[in-house]
């Protein structure tokens, strides 16, 4: 007969997730994984098959959570509605540059790992969906935009990441009013 599940899975990839993007892709375990969530590393093993299989599971449901993040957020139109989508993406987020390299870490795996990249196109298909929804009226389509809008965001964080100037927050809010302020420029 099957034990009975006494921690979700879902309990599970939360505490993977909080390891996984605390200590970067390379120096977290499935030991570290299963000691945050309670489990042995054997039942980590059972139910996601090895690292890869959990880390995909847990950025799944990462962006599950963030869908119904951005399912929240106000329907607000304008360059200040856009502005507060990412606004709201840092509350709470802190600004220690080690943990923001690490960031960076995830990505070049999500540009390198078929199902990762597959997880991030998703993500950044929903993000931009929300910022075109928000986007006030431009000389060109929202969706065309709203590309250009994460890519000043990215831009953005890059270059605090190097000149830490300021909070991260404010700084990308800058540079995003900065860029609203350019192309709504008659």
């Amino acid at each position: 007969m099957a034990r009975t599940k006494t921690i979700s899975d879902e309990a599970v990839l939360a505490a993977a997730a909080t390891v996984m993007f605390a200590k970067g892709p390379s120096d977290f375990t499935l030991a570290d994984v299963a000691k945050a969530a309670g489990i042995a590393p054997a039942t980590l093993v059972q139910r996601f098959g090895d690292k890869h299989g959990l880390v995909v599971a847990a950025i799944a449901q990462d962006n599950r959570a963030f869908e119904g993040f951005l399912a929240e957020l106000p329907r607000d139109v304008g360059a200040e509605a856009v502005i507060g989508v990412f606004g709201r993406m840092f509350a709470g987020v802190e600004e220690d540059a080690d943990q923001f390299a690490d960031q960076l870490l995830w990505l070049r795996q999500d540009m390198r790992d078929p199902d990762l990249n597959r997880l991030a196109r998703e993500r950044f298909e929903k993000l931009r969906a929300a910022i075109a929804a928000r986007m006030p009226p431009l000389s060109i389509p929202a969706d065309d935009a709203a590309v250009l809008v994460e890519a000043q965001w990215q831009g953005a964080l890059n270059q605090w990441g190097i000149f830490r100037q300021g909070r991260l927050a404010d700084f990308v809010t800058d540079r995003l009013r900065a860029w609203f302020d350019l192309v709504t420029r008659v």
